[in-house]
């Protein structure tokens, strides 16, 4: 029976991963730019978080390197035939850490959203620890599907197969319902204030947390058709997702951070031009809002807080 050919499946999804990664090297520079050049300084979970998911995508991709050279350069290797094919095929020590750091970024990423879902719901506890189980559970089958492989040394087993398939699941439906859960708010939000300023104040940031909840999902959902026809390139894939999983947040702030600033400057220049021009609303639901019409009358309506303050 031929071996299948990992050793190319592993050369391009290197070089895809190191494509992301150039991209992930940019944004990371634009959001320390601007988070630590503005006037009212970020959340500490903002900067934090994107240090933190550069970090692994940055120690994932060094990673990647060793393990190409330990499989196409060393001389033990290639002294076996097809010995880079072998290679790639065991479970090994790099392997195993970079499998690691793709749970570690994920479920990173997982706690952000579950963040800025609480933050943006006024703080709703409840939805905060239904979000939290699934993606506790989401990671506790990954880290499962893991420890089977390290422990049957076998990637398509009857149990990694069963455990991967809950995790997969498990991701997707907590990356949309999080996504959904943000971007509705959102909408309702900026209904309110389009009352008032006669424009949606949150469309641009509805656009961005749908195309990066959107570009995350569809990485999950190939990686999860790859992984469940049984193809070794659903396990190849997994450096490439570890780098989208931390451009995920970093195209999130870095685009709301600019269109911020760019919203700033033109309120700036509006209001040096003259009395006639109005400063434009910027607002974020970050405390209790009364949303209902109906409970304007019963209950006192909270301030909407600067958007920069959380979103962010």
């Amino acid at each position: 029976m031929p071996l299948p050919a990992i050793n190319r499946m592993f050369i391009t999804s290197a070089w895809l991963e190191s494509i992301v990664y150039g991209i992930n090297c940019a944004l990371f520079g634009t959001c320390m730019y601007v988070l630590f050049n503005r006037k009212k300084k970020a959340h500490w979970v903002v900067p934090a978080s994107c240090i933190l998911h550069f970090s692994i995508a940055t120690a994932h991709n060094i990673l990647c390197l060793f393990s190409s050279l330990q499989a196409f350069t060393n001389p033990a290797t290639l002294s076996v035939p097809n010995g880079s094919i072998l290679y790639l095929l065991r479970l090994t020590t790099l392997s195993f850490v970079m499998s690691g750091l793709y749970i570690l970024n994920t479920f990173a990423l997982g706690l952000l959203l579950i963040w800025r879902l609480y933050v943006v719901w006024n703080h709703n506890r409840i939805l905060a620890i239904i979000m939290v189980s699934l993606e506790v559970g989401r990671t506790a089958t990954a880290i499962a599907a893991w420890a089977a492989i390290l422990r049957l040394h076998q990637v398509f087993s009857y149990t990694v197969k069963a455990l991967s398939k809950a995790s997969l699941a498990l991701d997707l439906v907590f990356t949309i319902s999080v996504t959904s859960g943000i971007a509705y708010r959102l909408w309702r939000g900026g209904r309110i204030v389009a009352v008032s300023t006669d424009h949606n104040a949150y469309k641009e940031a509805i656009f961005t947390f749908i195309e990066c909840g959107a570009m995350y999902t569809s990485s999950i959902v190939v990686l999860s058709a790859l992984y469940l026809s049984d193809r070794l390139a659903g396990v190849m894939a997994i450096n490439v997702n570890v780098q989208i999983a931390t451009l995920t947040p970093l195209l999130l702030v870095a685009s709301l951070s600019l269109n911020l600033a760019h919203r700033n400057a033109q309120s700036e220049k509006s209001s040096t031009l003259g009395p006639a021009f109005v400063r434009p609303v910027q607002v974020n639901i970050t405390e209790e809002v009364c949303i209902h019409p109906m409970d304007s009358s019963s209950r006192k309506s909270r301030s909407i807080q600067s958007f920069r303050d959380h979103v962010k």
